[in-house]
């Protein structure tokens, strides 16, 4: 297990392994390329073929555990994937109970083994609902789980993942949410201006486009 966001100082941008941690103020990043998660996923997928477990069927936890349930399909040559649309994250830190707004018939899972996939497990209520879910609503043969990352606090410790960190992660599938969410927390804090400077240099975003998305989302 690689393990990121131990240290507590405060630096200029620097690797750490396929992602980067990067820092604003003394909030702490990890920011992901395209290139970084299908890298990570294909690490993922290693993990899940070497415990010999061979899903026939994989459920996506809606936004961003949909991408990762996708790519892995096609790295463990999985046909089906499930969406299933659960959302809690409303901020950057602020995280509200499980809410499921997509649930689709499962009864294709019954008898088979299935992998259960998100991004991340971060307090793990996510992935305790979505089991829940799976579990009440058919009869898979096996169920395990997968995400590419967990937080040390969660309470949910998937079967399977790569990478354990405390930063927030800057997922490139929600980037534009990240900066509405990071202008709406710290605009309070620092100049417009330098914000939207710091902001360019946290996504790799030109200042124009990062200036565009957050007066967008300014109430």
């Amino acid at each position: 297990m690689r393990q990121a966001g131990t240290k507590a100082d405060i630096g200029p941008l620097r690797g750490s392994g396929v992602a980067k941690e990067v820092a604003l103020g003394t909030e702490r990043f990890l920011l992901l390329s395209w290139d970084d998660i299908v890298e990570e996923v294909e690490e993922l997928a290693a993990k899940v073929t070497g415990s010999g477990y061979r899903p026939e069927a994989i459920v996506g936890i809606l936004r961003g555990g949909l991408f990762v349930a996708n790519l892995l399909s096609d790295v463990l040559d999985v046909e089906e994937v499930v969406p299933l649309g659960i959302r809690s994250y409303v901020g950057v830190k602020e995280r509200s109970a499980p809410v499921v707004y997509h649930k689709p018939g499962m009864d294709s899972l019954n008898g088979r083994k299935v992998l259960l996939v998100d991004d991340v497990s971060d307090e793990g209520k996510t992935l305790q609902v979505a089991t829940s879910l799976i579990t009440g609503s058919s009869r898979p043969a096996e169920l395990r789980s997968a995400v590419l990352h967990i937080k040390p606090w969660t309470k949910f410790v998937p079967d399977y993942f790569v990478l354990q960190t405390s930063h927030w992660i800057l997922y490139p599938w929600s980037r534009y949410e990240s900066l509405r969410n990071l202008w709406r927390q710290m605009s309070g804090h620092m100049s417009g201006e330098l914000l939207i400077e710091k902001l360019s240099e946290l996504v790799g975003m030109d200042r124009e486009r990062v200036r565009a998305v957050v007066t967008a989302s300014a109430p």
